[in-house]
Order: structure tokens, then sequence, then C-alpha cells
């Protein structure tokens, strides 16, 4: 199956990483720095910004799954407000066929 994942380099997102990669699963681990990402195989590596809704349903064509572990950061003072705005960008652009051009 091949999955796109988003925060793949969070707490959630490394363990969901592993465990896809090691039951054979393509995966495109997508993340705000993806320096914490080293290459192997079955993964695609791609920095991303998920609220450019357009980019983020380009990423997204093509896979089976959309997994998302997204987190705006623990320390951030307005987590909830944009866990939210985070939250319905991915699912807008879930929604949205990937331009063809």
């Amino acid at each position: 199956m091949k999955i796109a994942l988003i925060g793949a380099t969070g707490f959630v997102g490394t363990q969901l990483l592993k465990e896809l990669l090691n039951r054979g699963h393509l995966v495109t681990a997508i993340a705000r720095n993806t320096t914490k990402l080293a290459a192997q195989d079955g993964l695609t590596i791609q920095q991303a910004d998920i609220f450019d809704v357009d980019a983020a349903a380009a990423i997204f064509a093509g896979h089976d799954v959309v997994l998302s572990s997204y987190n705006p950061g623990w320390t951030n003072p307005n987590i909830e407000q944009e866990f939210i705005k985070g939250s319905e960008a991915i699912q807008a652009a879930t929604k949205k066929p990937a331009s063809n051009g």
C-alpha cells in the first residue's frame, strides 16, 4: 500500500513510520523539517506546509491512504487553533483533486 504520513518526525509519527516500513508499505513521509529523516527502502521524503491545500493535494495524489500525526508543537501557545486549522487543511487536501499541470 502507498501511504502518505503527515508529521513523520514527531513523537507519534516516528513510530507510525517505523511500523509502516516494517510492514512493507511504501511511505511518503511528510514533515516540516525533513533533516530528521534518513533515507531508507520504501521511503520517500517530502517537505511540505500542510496549510497549503493545493501543494498537499499534489503530494497526496496517487496514495492509497493519508495518515496524519500532525501536531503544531507542544510549546505553541496557539496549539488548539492551529491543530484545528491544520486538520481542516489536511481534510480539504484529501478531497481536492490534484492539479494536472
